[in-house]
Parts: C-alpha cells; structure tokens; sequence
C-alpha cells in the first residue's frame, strides 16, 4: 500500500464555502491571504484551491484568485448574519444568526446542524422553524423566549418554512463558522 506523503488537509467543506465568499469579495486574493483568514494551513488552501479550480469556480494567475461567472451564480446571495444575546437558549459566549429561506422540511431535529457547527469548532448550534407565525424548535414543543423570538423576528422577517440559525462559540469567528457550516448543511 501506498503511503501518503505528508499531513492530510485539515478543513471542513464550509471552508469551501467560505474561500468562495472571500474570493467573491475581492477582485484577486492570493492563497496566503486567503489561508489566513479562513484560518487554515496552506497545504489545506491549496487543496480547496484545486477544487475550485476542478469545479470551474474560479480562475488563477499570479495575481491570485477571481470568481468564473460560474463561480458567481454558485455563490448565490450571501447569508445575512446578526450577533444576538440568545441567553441560555445556547452554550457560548458569542451567538450569531442567520436565516436560510425555505429550508423546514429538511431539518429533522436540528441535531444534524449542531454537529456541522461543532465540526468545524464552534460550541454548538440552535433550530429554529418558523412556523404558524411563530419561531419554534423543530420537534415544536419548546417555546422561544419572546424577546429573542421578537428581535429574530424583526431582523430576518422570515415566510412560513424558513429557519433561523443561532451559532454559538467562545469567539465572534468561531460563531461565525459554525452558522455557516450548519446554515450549508440546508442549503
């Protein structure tokens, strides 16, 4: 059997995700700047490079990266984020929503979501359907304290189906990555 030649790259897909937004916001970027803040190794940046490379997404010179028209229309509109106090609803010190339009009829539990979260080292992640005009967990027997229900509510106005995402983890970034990786996994 062949052995593998040095360390396995160390990044979950959201980092995909994420390489492909912060190429999006930038006219070129280079792979060091990108390795930084994703906070990945550059081996690993090299890795997702290739892949968005492969996939057609983007396009490299030794100005850097760009987004390929393709790369544009599979970003899509970017997700809207707010830093919340969501109180003991979650175990962090730093929470950060987000909503993902239509996306109820694929959250079994929410469970799945956390998981994405904590994967990529945030503390955690929170359910939340809006259903019947309210925000609800997914089993819907648990009640949403009204004035965080409220504040998500009047930030995201959110349709019947859609889901609001809490993201929790020690640090604003951390947060942030986690609402992102369980925001993906519903997309």
């Amino acid at each position: 059997m062949p052995r593998a030649i040095g360390p396995l790259p160390r990044f979950a897909d959201v980092h995909v995700k994420m390489a492909l937004e912060l190429i999006g916001k930038h006219e070129r970027i280079g792979r060091k700047q990108l390795a930084e803040e994703l906070g990945v190794g550059e081996g690993s940046m090299r890795t997702i490079l290739n892949q968005l490379k492969k996939q057609s997404l983007i396009s490299s010179s030794r100005g850097g990266h760009a987004l390929t028209t393709k790369g544009r229309r599979a970003l899509g509109k970017p997700l809207e984020f707010m830093q919340v106090d969501a109180g003991d609803l979650t175990v962090g010190e730093v929470d950060v929503a987000t909503i993902v339009r239509g996306a109820a009829a694929k959250v079994k539990r929410g469970i799945e979501q956390r998981d994405e979260a904590i994967k990529v080292g945030a503390r955690g992640a929170t359910v939340l359907v809006f259903k019947r005009g309210k925000l609800q967990f997914p089993d819907g027997f648990a009640r949403v304290e009204k004035g965080l229900a409220e504040s998500l509510i009047e930030t995201f106005t959110p349709r019947e189906g859609d889901v609001i995402i809490i993201g929790t983890a020690r640090d604003l970034a951390k947060a942030e990555e986690g609402v992102k990786a369980a925001a993906q996994s519903l997309r």
